[in-house]
């Protein structure tokens, strides 16, 4: 399985972390299944942009 490494941010992920992601599942799924609250307010139709930190 691909591993995504998240680095620490002090609002999203304070310790930082490293998830296994399916094959094939976004990077904005696998921060979201691991708890990671990125925002997404066009509920991850690519259209708005606010989870492109």
């Amino acid at each position: 399985m691909p591993k995504i490494v998240f680095l620490p941010h002090q609002d999203l992920c304070p310790d930082g972390v490293v998830v296994e992601a399916e094959t094939g599942e976004t990077i904005l799924d696998a921060a979201l299944r691991s708890g990671i609250e990125i925002e997404h307010a066009c509920e991850k139709s690519c259209a708005c942009t606010t989870c492109h930190c």
